[in-house]
């Protein structure tokens, strides 16, 4: 079964990154694992179910991974290193794009990758 990017994606990731934003210290910085506690806020306000929330971390760490991060899944649990929040919202920022394009695209995905393994899935 291939990758699929569910309807909730983009909504989750909204309010990860408006939960994000409050959040930060006031130097601009917030853990990595901050970002996942903040998905799965997000996911559980919205109604996202458990399957719904880890699809969309995997399309955050696909992004994440595109701009060139080199472990982003460990990022995505690390409560020992800050990270600056611009980066933070750079990479929510970008996933939302990334689906934005992936729904209203008939070409492919943005970045020219092969959108075979990952469609986007219709609401319940």
């Amino acid at each position: 079964m291939g990758n699929i990017v569910p309807a909730s994606a983009r909504p989750i990731l909204e309010r990860t990154l408006d939960i994000v934003r409050i959040r930060a210290n006031s130097n601009g910085e917030c853990f990595g694992g901050e970002i996942m506690d903040a998905l799965r806020e997000a996911g559980a306000a919205l109604g996202a179910d458990r399957l719904e929330i880890l699809l969309t971390r995997t399309v955050l760490v696909r992004t994440m991974e595109s701009l060139g991060e080199n472990c982003p899944a460990e990022v995505l649990q690390n409560y020992e290193n800050r990270m600056r929040e611009s980066e933070a919202l750079k990479y929510l920022r970008e996933a939302i794009v990334w689906i934005a394009a992936l729904k209203n695209s008939t070409e492919g995905l943005p970045s020219g990758e092969d959108d075979s393994e990952l469609r986007p899935i219709a609401n319940k």
